[in-house]
């Protein structure tokens, strides 16, 4: 029987984070509101998305995390493909959400979108449960990154939240409707919290 250990495998990607904002709150209002498989059916809806958006990018979806997945690609893809695929997922969720949900509530929530984080470096595949795992850096600072670009922002819908080193390797492909700016956040876990400069972009 072939160990785990004896499966390592060092792969380079990107590493793209992403969360729907509000979940609690939109579910919390369904619950009083509509039918609660109207959130099922719209992880569905964007489930289905990434599906084929997979098999055109071959990225892997790597995990759900509750109101949110985390994708892998490779780092030979356009970072031009890269970024069309944000915007073609903000877009689509933006459509699923006023299908499956803003039509059955009465109450409005205030913020509507996906936030993002983006990483990119070297992770260590294996395989759990006969099935790839990955481990490394790249995925802790695109999970801190997502969860960052709240913080000082009251607006952060549709923001994207990117290390210096990605945004070094992809600036020249930046979209000219897109806008990018330097932030500086507290990561947590991250170099010990210190104070951790980023790049934030986001659609004018």
């Amino acid at each position: 029987m072939t160990e785990s250990v004896d499966l390592l495998k060092m792969e380079q990607k990107y590493v793209l984070v992403f969360d729907i904002c509000s979940s609690t709150k939109i579910v919390e209002h369904l619950i009083l509101e509509g039918p609660q498989e109207s959130w099922c059916n719209l992880l569905i809806d964007i489930e289905n998305f990434l599906k084929r958006e997979s098999e055109a990018l071959g990225f892997e979806i790597y995990k759900f995390i509750g109101d949110g997945w985390i994708l892998l690609f490779n780092t030979d893809l356009s970072p031009k493909e890269l970024f069309s695929f944000v915007d073609r997922l903000r877009d689509k969720y933006a459509v699923a959400y006023n299908e499956r949900i803003g039509k059955i509530l009465s109450t409005r929530i205030d913020k509507i979108g996906i936030t993002f984080g983006l990483e990119m470096g070297n992770l260590i595949r294996f395989i759990m449960f006969e099935r790839p795992e990955y481990i490394g850096k790249p995925l802790i600072i695109a999970a801190r990154l997502q969860g960052a670009i709240k913080d000082n922002d009251p607006n952060p819908q549709g923001k994207l939240l990117m290390s210096k080193s990605v945004y070094k390797k992809v600036r020249r492909y930046i979209p000219k409707d897109h806008k990018v700016w330097k932030v500086t956040r507290n990561l947590r876990n991250v170099v010990g919290g210190e104070k951790y400069d980023a790049i934030k972009y986001e659609k004018r």
